[in-house]
């Protein structure tokens, strides 16, 4: 453990928050806050540990939101290859959560062979379909995670919209369409889409087009290599002028889930909002901090983008306005920017205590367990 700097003036009666994210394609967020919180409890019986897993829009969203007050719902939907399935979304009054990683993923893809021409977010489409076939009047929809860079296109026709080439031939709902697009006609869309606020919860900023854009930074990872990257950009750049007259490529978020950012904020008459602000307001996480001495947070690998819109570099910055000191356990710390100056008095890396990035993977919960051991032992110090 790397000590920034002494804690101290604890009062008699100490309470501490641990509120971590997944570690992700290790642990989810509620088996890491299990573990932290066993050692913590081991090392300091005396102090009270609560958890709050948190989220940022991403994969693991709708988790988080089911167990604070969202009902869970079964919908029939289709993955980012178009193969029907089952998925679900969240529901609690006139309000409907949908998360695209559920429905339409990374994570969904088969065999996790990624297909960046051909994924497409249909499937979301389908999904927002359902919620408002549950009546929903409030429909926010968590745009991490996706396997598309179809900006927004598999959406749109999903809920009506038609998308047609210079032939006057309908496109396939993916980026391979996207190449060859050349009229969006809106007209039939889900008529009730009209009464229906829809909100894009993103986990990132990026425009839509770009050296920063959707196929420039996120391309990569769902498989489409340098030079349809180059093409797919210019279509998204194309795309922006179809969703409607004056639209920017250039607002902050559109480039989100492949762009389905700009599909939601252009198409759909949406609107953007973070992720990790309105997950931890949706589930009372200010009233949680209130009652701690210590809030412990952290990921799986904390590096520069952490502090970039990430759940954990939100649950730091309300700490700091509550007075409230931090720790962050985290798998590997590849950046210490900014941290000391966030109230972070302590900062553990799972590689460190393990030797290997290896051995951290594999075992992560025992040394998280550590962790909060050695977190333990050093509070009871102060």
């Amino acid at each position: 453990m790397t000590e920034v700097r002494s804690v101290s003036n604890f009062p008699d009666e100490r309470c501490v928050l641990v509120a971590t994210d997944k570690f992700k394609g290790t642990l989810d967020a509620a088996t890491a806050n299990a573990a932290i919180a066993r050692g913590l409890r081991a090392a300091a019986p005396g102090i009270e540990v609560r958890t709050r897993r948190v989220a940022d829009g991403g994969d693991g969203t709708l988790a988080v939101l089911l167990e604070n007050g969202f009902e869970a719902v079964d919908v029939e939907v289709a993955g980012p290859t178009l193969v029907p399935r089952r998925s679900v979304i969240g529901r609690r009054g006139d309000e409907a959560f949908v998360e695209l990683a559920e429905i339409c993923g990374l994570v969904q893809l088969p065999e996790g062979r990624l297909d960046g021409l051909h994924a497409s977010s249909w499937g979301l489409g389908l999904a927002i379909r359902a919620a408002l076939d549950l009546g929903a009047r409030r429909i926010h929809v968590a745009i991490g995670g996706s396997a598309s860079t179809d900006g927004g296109l598999g959406l749109l026709a999903a809920l009506g919209a038609v998308a047609t080439d210079r032939d006057g031939q309908l496109v396939t709902p993916d980026a391979s369409g996207l190449l060859v697009v050349d009229n969006l006609d809106r007209s039939g869309l889900d008529h009730r889409l009209g009464g229906v606020a829809i909100v894009a919860v993103t986990d990132v900023r990026n425009p839509l087009t770009g050296s920063q854009g959707a196929a420039h930074v996120y391309g990569p990872q769902k498989g489409l290599d340098a030079s349809t990257i180059v093409l797919v950009d210019a279509a998204l750049e194309r795309w922006a002028r179809l969703l409607r007259p004056g639209f920017s490529p250039d607002v902050p978020g559109t480039g989100a889930a492949g762009g389905v950012g700009a599909g939601i904020l252009g198409g759909l008459g949406g609107r953007l909002t973070p992720g990790a602000p309105y997950v931890l307001d949706t589930i009372g996480f200010d009233a949680d901090l209130a009652a701690a001495q210590l809030v412990v947070t952290g990921e799986g690998s904390w590096d520069e983008q952490s502090l970039q819109g990430k759940a954990p570099a939100e649950v730091l910055r309300r700490a700091q306005a509550a007075g409230v000191p931090a720790a962050i356990v985290a798998g590997r710390v590849a950046s210490r920017a900014g941290l000391e100056e966030l109230g972070v008095r302590s900062i553990t890396a799972l590689v460190e205590l393990a030797g290997s990035a290896e051995i951290a993977m594999r075992d992560a919960e025992p040394l998280l367990e550590r962790a909060g051991a050695e977190l333990g032992q050093w509070l009871g110090t102060r």
